[in-house]
């Protein structure tokens, strides 16, 4: 029987990399060893000063590379990798993480089965930076079954869950969908560029949500972004993307027990930032943030943990009145930012906005 690859879909699978000699052999190795046979790889070296380059020549013509004259950062890098892939669906995967053999198998299967849909995802397994499996994502029960999912639907699973559900490491799109929806905005929306994306794609496109853990995502090794949020001074990105497309017309479509949990987050969101203000010493900022989070806002939604945070908030209402105690500091420090126990925090489920 003659070879029928060639009537298969191309897909073109981006790999952004900025001094990733760490893990980018294996991610690339993973990303070669699909099932899926009709595949092209571009790498997209973001000017590395490390071995990454090296790395990549070893491919020889298994990888198509690219490299930055100078540092563009990860979405205008991501966004250059999609002007140059010739394939009908583009991945953008992480020169960080493990694919499954049969990641792309499966999600070429499902936007073939499914040409209404304009992007699919995955479930993510959490590996820490020895490979060592730490648990792994979960759907919310409004987004289980594989889809596709509306607008409707997402929008009001984000406000609820916050981004803790479509894994994007695991993104396949249609070459079609980002020249109707454009770029990544990465000046604009930064290290949550990638959910303004999705979001953007489900305005017009519903996307798929495969209920399967095909990628091994990896954290615990000072990523973009861990040190994100590591005595982070301004909120989530993620409250700006919401607050923006509610305003564009999404408010007509969401449920008041989303509305409520947008704004419980925004609240425990308020707390983080005023502890971290407490660890460095800021006091007078950490006063002032502390003024916009609302007890009511904190009760009125049980998407989050609302004691926790009461407790959390009346404690930082009364050592903002006193002088700083450096032991209640270090004590924050070792709670939010010291991943001693390879455990995962809130943070850290929520930053599927990027990584």
């Amino acid at each position: 029987m003659a070879d029928q690859t060639h009537l298969l879909p191309l897909v073109s699978v981006v790999v952004p990399v900025f001094n990733g000699e760490r893990y980018l052999r294996a991610s690339l190795d993973s990303i070669l060893a699909q099932t899926y046979p009709r595949l092209e790889l571009l790498v997209m070296d973001d000017a590395s000063t490390d071995a990454t380059a090296e790395i990549i020549s070893s491919y020889k013509d298994r990888v198509t590379p690219y490299r930055q004259p100078h540092n563009r950062g990860q979405f205008a890098n991501v966004n250059d990798g999609i002007v140059r892939a010739q394939g009908e669906y583009i991945a953008v995967y992480h020169a960080d993480d493990v694919y499954d053999p049969t990641i792309v198998e499966r999600e070429v299967t499902f936007l073939q089965e499914h040409p209404e849909a304009g992007a699919v995802f995955c479930l993510a397994l959490f590996i820490d930076a020895l490979g060592r499996k730490c648990g792994g994502f979960q759907v919310p029960t409004e987004v289980r079954g594989g889809g596709p999912f509306d607008y409707k639907t997402i929008l009001n699973a984000l406000l609820l869950y916050k981004n803790t559900f479509i894994c994007g490491p695991s993104s396949m799109v249609r070459a079609s969908v980002y020249k109707d929806v454009g770029v990544y905005r990465g000046d604009e929306f930064g290290i949550a560029s990638d959910l303004e994306m999705w979001v953007r794609i489900t305005e017009r496109h519903p996307v798929g949500i495969l209920g399967e853990h095909l990628l091994r995502y990896r954290f615990g090794h000072g990523n973009l972004s861990e040190n994100y949020y590591r005595h982070r001074t301004e909120l989530e990105r993620y409250f700006l993307i919401m607050d923006q497309y509610l305003k564009r017309g999404g408010k007509n479509c969401v449920s008041p027990a989303a509305l409520a949990a947008l704004e419980a987050h925004r609240a425990e969101d308020c707390l983080m930032v005023a502890a971290n203000y407490y660890i460095l010493g800021r006091r007078v900022e950490c006063r002032q943030i502390l003024g916009y989070v609302k007890a009511t806002r904190i009760l009125a939604s049980p998407q989050v943990q609302r004691w926790r945070l009461l407790i959390l908030l009346l404690m930082m209402n009364i050592l903002v009145c006193l002088p700083r105690i450096r032991f209640v500091a270090d004590f924050f420090h070792r709670r939010w930012h010291i991943n001693k126990y390879v455990k995962l925090t809130p943070e850290l489920r929520s930053l599927l906005e990027t990584k």
